[in-house]
């Protein structure tokens, strides 16, 4: 038997087992400790995928069972936000935009849930805001408005609720094409935060707000040797990378540029990228692993240089758009990166 097999083979067995007592307590430990996720280890990525469905099946039916057996229980309204949030990570993984919006509408049922307690209701909406946050349509012009609307809602709503301005900071990142809104909004989450990591990011943010639009002063030494200065490349838009290999995420991110940018015409655009690693060996090794056509830049210091430091970057990865005078257009273009340079390629 494979291992494939006996996961689906023990898959009935925890289904029908998950619940079995009739206290309402217990039962609800019994639903917490599945947030742990599966207990076993996935020797596979197809493995890891059969194992996260399965336990999703698992978790969904004790929540069932749970609201079927005590429809009165205080926690009840918990249990349609933990129900909510399943049924949207499995529309979102099988691009069913039916399961989302199912999960948006369990959200605010609970939000306007009398037996809801208003710390309940504040996570409902939380997770509500985030949820419309993550599947808003994206664009450089387009798609921010939700996005944007659903932070400042949870704002009005919970104004007490420390999440609102992180919400805020997160809505600015996509409102490039909107500096007006971004700044305010970003300004509107400085007065409303009394978090120092928030406060340092924001002021980051701010940085980055003040370049956009104007041309972006950039010389930095190449790892193969030469020497590298962003103003040289003007007369085509450019992507401007930075990473690190101490940022697993950013690495996955350049594996997929790599690849779609062997797809596209190469006189298109121009790439740059620029490595956030404190040791130079190890910058180097992995711009190899990579095969990197382009120029990768690096300064000692990593997150300390001062490059990194004068431009605000506290997100990896970062990507930025630059037009083809030079100007800097975007500083969150990791999702958009190809609509901004189809659009300035035409301009």
């Amino acid at each position: 038997m494979t291992a494939l097999t006996r996961i689906v083979a023990g898959l009935v067995f925890f289904i029908t087992t998950g619940i079995v007592s009739a206290d309402p307590a217990a039962d609800w430990r019994h639903i917490e400790s599945l947030d742990a996720g599966p207990k076993r280890k996935p020797s596979s990525r197809e493995e890891a995928q059969l194992l996260a469905r399965n336990h999703f099946l698992i978790h969904r039916h004790a929540l069932q069972e749970f609201l079927k057996k005590y429809p009165g229980d205080p926690r009840s309204p918990q249990a349609r936000i933990r129900m909510a949030e399943i049924i949207a990570t499995e529309g979102v993984m099988d691009g069913k935009p039916q399961a989302v919006r199912e999960a948006l509408g369990i959200l605010k049922a609970v939000e306007s849930s009398p037996s809801a307690t208003g710390d309940v209701k504040a996570d409902a909406g939380f997770r509500r805001a985030s949820l419309l946050m993550q599947t808003a349509p994206g664009g450089p012009e387009r798609g921010y408005k939700t996005i944007v609307d659903a932070a400042q809602e949870f704002v009005q709503k919970y104004p007490s609720d420390l999440r609102g301005p992180r919400l805020l900071v997160e809505a600015a990142g996509v409102c490039d094409a909107e500096p007006s809104l971004k700044r305010s909004l970003l300004m509107e989450a400085q007065g409303a935060t009394s978090e120092t990591a928030l406060k340092r990011r924001i002021a980051d943010d701010l940085t980055r707000l003040n370049l956009l639009g104007k041309p972006l002063d950039l010389t930095m030494r190449d790892l193969r040797g030469g020497e590298i200065d962003i103003a040289t490349l003007r007369g085509r838009p450019v992507v401007l990378i930075f990473w690190s290999s101490e940022a697993p995420q950013s690495l996955l991110w350049l594996r997929d540029f790599r690849a779609s940018w062997e797809t596209l015409p190469k006189a298109k655009f121009s790439v740059v990228t620029i490595s956030l690693d404190e040791d130079r060996s190890s910058a180097k090794s992995r711009a190899a692993a990579f095969d990197a056509p382009w120029p990768v830049g690096f300064e000692a210091g990593g997150w300390l240089g001062t490059t990194v430091r004068r431009l605000g970057i506290n997100a990896l990865p970062a990507v930025w758009i630059l037009d083809k005078d030079g100007k800097l257009r975007s500083t969150g273009a990791t999702n958009t990166w190809r609509a901004w340079i189809d659009r300035l390629s035409s301009e």
